[in-house]
């Protein structure tokens, strides 16, 4: 066998051997772990009330110092605790001619009805136009964070404000159609 092909020879057993031990090498200093089965899911913020769609006062005809009284129960379902606050929508006309309280309690679960009811604290007292209309401009609708399953009732007080001003009640004086919004937000 002539030199020059006895050297390549050589050379390409060589080559293969130190591939083979260089890859032996690399497998024996190999490690590996996982971590299998990850996945997320969103918390909810989930708010009922008892009403129906219906409204909860459609009042005519009223006098100062004659007042009505309402019951409503809101109930929080969602799994993440939050902060709910109450404000009024829609478009008002003459806001500062009514009075409104609200109060929130407990024991009126009949819509409407305040039967039972327990306040446990008044909420607003001022005129209807004077409640908020935002999230941000309304009123805490507990005092505390709202768990699942939370349940409050609330007594709503609305009357004409007494305004002795000769004449000046020739016509109807009307809040116009207006709507109560709880909101719950996540802390």
């Amino acid at each position: 066998m002539p030199r020059s092909r006895k050297l390549l020879l050589t050379t390409l057993v060589v080559g293969a051997t130190s591939a083979v031990a260089g890859l032996g090498v690399f497998a024996a200093f190999t490690a590996t772990t996982d971590n299998p089965g990850n996945s997320i899911a969103s918390g909810t913020v989930t708010i009922s009330d008892n009403d129906a769609s219906t409204a909860l006062y459609a009042l005519t005809n009223q006098g100062p110092g004659a007042s009505t009284q309402r019951c409503i129960e809101v109930k929080y379902t969602g799994s993440l605790p939050s902060t709910v606050k109450l404000y009024r929508t829609g478009t008002l006309a003459n806001g500062t001619a009514f009075n409104l309280t609200v109060e929130r309690g407990s024991g009126a679960s009949t819509f409407g009805s305040c039967t039972g009811f327990v306040s446990a604290g008044t909420l607003y007292t001022g005129t209807l136009g004077g409640l908020g209309t935002s999230y941000a401009g309304g009123v805490d609708a507990k005092g505390s964070s709202w768990a699942q399953n939370d349940i409050v009732d609330y007594r709503f007080t609305i009357s004409v404000v007494d305004d002795p001003t000769p004449n000046a009640h020739a016509a109807v004086v009307t809040s116009g159609a207006h709507g109560f919004t709880w909101e719950a937000q996540n802390n």
